[in-house]
């Protein structure tokens, strides 16, 4: 599987780069915030590279697209690696679902007329049975002549061992996946901003409010509500 190249087009990188711009020159928190989950590669070493930008750079058109290029790069690494990632995945998954069947087999290591320890022995293709043309030879006028001693061979193949291995891979439960996150204020957090980016997205169809995703979305975050509420209505203060 090829590593595909990363297209900033069909990511709408421009778009969201430049409403984190514009969310940082506003001081609007809520959409400063929902901005840079759109970008997820602007992690604390991206923004120390963009910080050293504002430092250094005096002319502030060269310092913008340094900036834009600095991000650009970061989610360029992020996708290969990514991409790399699930090829190594691909081909574990692939190996997994392989069936190896091993066969040894036992050939003739000396010769069958004279006795001597036969060399080159392959084990692809024919077997080899005698030591020299000559050898060969003589076997077949003994066959012919019906002399006592002929030899006659017949080379059959013995598997010694044959070992079948079938792993398939088992996917886990789900419920290891939400543990992970509710054990994780930060990931639990991201989770819940991740939706809330989603729902505010006219474009998404899927979470408009004419699918089943809506509702129950709707019906879910109110109970949650309901339960902070009451939560905090019986705690001390």
């Amino acid at each position: 599987m090829a590593t595909k190249r990363y297209d900033p087009t069909a990511t709408d990188f421009n778009g969201r780069y430049s409403r984190w711009v514009a969310a940082l020159e506003s001081g609007d928190d809520t959409e400063l915030l929902e901005a840079t989950l759109a970008l997820p590669t602007l992690n604390q070493r991206v923004l120390k590279k963009l910080a050293a930008v504002d430092r250094d750079e005096p002319d502030s058109t060269v310092r913008a697209e340094r900036k834009r290029v600095i991000v650009l790069l970061s989610e360029i690494n992020a996708n290969q690696a990514a991409r790399l990632r699930e090829r190594k995945q691909a081909e574990q998954r692939r190996r997994d679902r392989t069936v190896r069947v091993e066969r040894r087999v036992e050939l003739p290591t000396t010769c069958a007329r004279c006795g001597t320890k036969l060399k080159e022995v392959k084990s692809t293709g024919r077997p080899r049975l005698y030591c020299s043309p000559a050898c060969r030879k003589a076997a077949y006028e003994d066959r012919r002549a019906h002399r006592d001693g002929a030899v006659k061979v017949q080379v059959v193949e013995k598997v010694v061992t044959e070992v079948r291995e079938r792993r398939i891979e088992l996917p886990h439960p789900r419920s290891d996946c939400i543990n992970a996150v509710l054990a994780d204020d930060d990931l639990m957090v991201s989770v819940i901003w991740t939706l809330t980016a989603l729902v505010r997205d006219r474009t998404r169809n899927a979470y408009g409010p004419d699918q089943p995703r809506f509702g129950k979305l709707s019906h879910h975050v109110q109970a949650l509500h309901a339960a902070l509420v009451e939560r905090a209505a019986a705690s001390p203060p």
